[in-house]
């Protein structure tokens, strides 16, 4: 126990003190994290037949490959995109099977229809640097969490519906915006930091219904660094902790309090799981581990060991992961 709590200080101490370093990065991993070396060039290939054929499909994308893959349950590769992509991070699905991408070096959310090997619908998210990405209602509503401004001050959370911009959503207690979800009653979930470097969590209830009010939300356990959101089928938010190894998921807030975890997955043998993408059933979690340079899948809530894991000749920086068909209602 005395080991865990001290690896836990260090770890936030380490954040706190890198926080001035990574001031002006838009990568979403721990500032501790660098590019792997590639193991192999990366070219785009569409497999037409199979992508379409493919009931499950898992989504990775690639900051420093500049691609996203896709893949069947099995791991085999079944496409990949190149063109256009510029240090991609979050990634989304929908029920009809259509990708959405923070495309972060040109400020841009990308949306592509299945098989993707059209040219996306491209939402400008001008002036920021986009990381999160969800969408609602199969794209009637998509959210983008900023990470910060293209000038370096602070990110917002950018609401579009039907395309068309109709909120930018900032609060103070947040300056770093990472990974968003919509919940099943439209409500958008967003965590992120400080200009401290401490962890931040909020909620934009009736973010679908026009409202932009961003409400900071505590919880009863400490979140080190923050990384994907997603929300269960139950409507339980869950939440990626880059540092803690694990997941913490939540009862829907109640006085602008999360509470304490109802579920901990831990994660074994991570280095860096930087986003989460839960199965439609909520029985497996994916997740991009940006240090081993995989997608690992565990159980959840069980977690532990990955049970499956694929790697990605020419992967050097993995941090989307997402899954067509989605947990999504």
């Amino acid at each position: 126990m005395k080991k865990t709590i001290l690896a836990v200080l260090l770890v936030a101490c380490f954040v706190s003190v890198a926080l001035a370093a990574d001031t002006h990065s838009y990568l979403a991993t721990r500032p501790d994290v660098v590019p792997g070396t590639p193991s192999g060039t990366v070219h785009q290939s569409i497999n037409v037949p199979a992508t379409k054929a493919a009931a499950t499909i898992i989504f990775g994308s690639d900051y420093s490959a500049n691609t996203v893959w896709w893949w069947n349950t099995k791991g085999k590769e079944l496409g990949s995109i190149t063109s256009g992509l510029s240090n991609p991070q979050g990634l989304d699905t929908d029920a009809k099977g259509n990708l959405y991408v923070a495309n972060t070096g040109a400020s841009t959310a990308l949306i592509y229809k299945k098989p993707y090997n059209k040219a996306p619908k491209t939402l400008s998210v001008s002036g920021y640097y986009p990381v999160g990405i969800a969408q609602y209602k199969n794209g009637e509503y998509v959210a983008v969490a900023n990470i910060f401004a293209t000038s370096g001050s602070n990110g917002s959370v950018t609401i579009f519906k039907n395309g068309k911009q109709v909120a930018n959503v900032t609060n103070s207690g947040f300056f770093y915006y990472y990974f968003c979800a919509f919940d099943k009653s439209g409500n958008l979930f967003v965590d992120g930091r400080a200009s401290s470097g401490s962890t931040v969590v909020g909620e934009i209830p009736g973010a679908a219904k026009g409202k932009t009010t961003l409400n900071v939300l505590t919880t009863g356990n400490s979140i080190v660094f923050p990384g994907g959101i997603q929300v269960t089928n139950s409507n339980e938010i869950a939440i990626d902790d880059q540092s803690g190894f694990a997941i913490y998921t939540y009862k829907q807030p109640k006085g602008g309090s999360l509470g304490s975890p109802v579920k901990t997955t831990a994660l074994s043998g991570v280095s860096d799981v930087v986003s989460i993408a839960l199965t439609s059933n909520n029985g497996d979690v994916w997740g991009a581990d940006a240090g081993n340079l995989n997608w690992p899948e565990f159980k959840y809530p069980a977690g532990g060991s990955a049970v499956t894991t694929i790697t990605q000749s020419g992967a050097s920086l993995p941090i989307g992961v997402a899954i067509t068909p989605p947990d999504k209602y």
